[in-house]
């Protein structure tokens, strides 16, 4: 069998090609060295075929808070630049598997957002509709993932940065559980919550990333899954409650069949909660407040206000705060006793237009929260489409904190269904 001696170059040339052709409308990239890109593919072009890693040849796309060395990482931001020499390790990790990086992706500003409408890099567009938002923080890794701009890309999720886009995108994520993957060379928001995961378009690719950077996956036992039901589904679109009924009669037809049961759950304080951690933990890293005394007024106005409350939340208020989700945790583990996941959706309904509406972020913050307040990896995972064509998606919470259990039910589902493979309809501008 002929192998081309130059697959890797020629494949890397044109995904360039096609960057430059069509992401002018989505700007899911903020930074490429074309030249850089297609010299580390010849190098991956000379690894011998027995000496190549389980990711080679596979293309990564990088959010804009993690570094990569030899690209600017500006975090979404006017005035923040560091010039790294070294690769984050989770790059590294990446790399050394065989990934060839292509370039950083846009970000909402320090990553302290849910919408990637950014004031200095511009807007990320969503590819099925780029009226409309592509979700954030990791909204450019989305966006890149889902116009065929990258096979990989690394987010990170703090409060939904990776399960929102993937879920706006038509994507599969992986927040994983906090602390179980190095975040050094990441530029923090709250490192008491962050998190750094895969996203790509299938849950094959994002588990194969996931075992790079974390090990092999163990073989679940037989998955007992539940809905979680709750005061936070208010909002939820009824096309979404159908697309979430649909996911269950799937399950039930799965070659060992699954049901799934629904359990009420809700902790009103929760949410407010999360949120007096994370500004908590952003003021205890001390990252922000030398930059907001030199460069306030160079802050986005919503970022601006976010920083300004977090230098000023009181040490007593995040300790009350641990506290109640300290309960919650327990009325929550009361709950789901004898269940192994828990599934919920991750936005109300398809991707809003743009500028994103006030009420996207509070109607939202609830039904990311849970994972994140309690530290458990959660695999978004597409399920649908809504009345206007738009990507729905679905979060699989893993209640025993160990992602393999969600990327074995994501995997089952895919087996199951094609949602995964949909693509947004994408024509490349001739030139006359």
């Amino acid at each position: 069998m002929n192998v081309s001696t130059s697959a890797v170059t020629e494949r890397a040339t044109a995904l360039l090609d096609r960057i430059a052709a069509i992401d002018g409308r989505f700007k899911a990239y903020v930074a490429i060295d074309r030249a850089g890109v297609l010299r580390e593919a010849a190098r991956l072009d000379a690894v011998p075929m027995r000496d190549r890693g389980p990711l080679h040849d596979v293309t990564l796309a990088v959010k804009d808070i993690i570094d990569v060395a030899g690209l600017p990482t500006r975090a979404g931001s006017a005035f923040f630049e560091r010039l790294p020499t070294e690769d984050a390790p989770v790059v590294r990790c990446l790399r050394d598997a065989g990934a060839l990086v292509i370039g950083k992706t846009n970000t909402h500003e320090f990553a302290w957002g849910i919408t990637t409408e950014n004031p200095h890099f511009g807007r990320t567009a969503n590819p099925y509709d780029p009226a409309r938002i592509v979700g954030g923080s990791s909204g450019g890794a989305g966006a890149a993932i889902a116009a065929d701009l990258a096979d990989l890309a690394l987010g990170t999720d703090t409060l939904g940065s990776i399960r929102i886009p993937s879920a706006l995108c038509g994507l599969t994520g992986l927040r994983p559980a906090t602390g179980s993957i190095p975040i050094a060379g990441i530029v923090p928001l709250a490192p008491a919550m962050d998190t750094v995961g895969p996203m790509a378009h299938d849950v094959a690719t994002v588990a194969a990333a996931y075992q790079v950077l974390a090990g092999p996956l163990a073989s679940p036992p037989r998955l007992r899954v539940c809905r979680v039901r709750s005061a936070g589904w208010e909002a939820i679109e009824p096309y979404m409650l159908r697309a979430l009924d649909e996911v269950a009669e799937h399950a039930r037809r799965f070659p060992k069949p699954i049901e799934i049961t629904d359990v009420p759950w809700w902790e009103s304080a929760l949410v407010d909660a999360t949120a007096r951690v994370q500004q908590g933990s952003v003021k205890a890293e001390n990252f922000h407040a030398p930059l907001f005394a030199r460069y306030r007024e160079r802050y986005g106005d919503d970022v601006r206000e976010r920083v300004a409350n977090a230098l000023s939340t009181e040490d007593q208020s995040v300790s009350a705060a641990r506290a109640e989700i300290a309960r919650a945790r327990i009325s929550w583990d009361a709950a789901l006793h004898g269940y192994d996941l828990a599934l919920a959706p991750i936005v109300r309904g398809e991707a809003p237009l743009a500028p994103a509406p006030a009420a996207f972020r509070p109607e939202t913050s609830p039904l990311v929260t849970p994972a994140s307040a309690f530290g458990l990896p959660a695999l978004a995972i597409p399920i649908g489409s809504g009345p206007s064509g738009m990507p729905l998606g679905l979060q699989i919470i893993a209640l025993n904190g160990d992602a393999a259990t969600a990327l074995a039910f994501g995997a089952m589902f895919q087996r199951a269904t094609d949602w995964h493979r949909h693509r947004p309809l994408i024509q490349e501008e001739t030139k006359s």
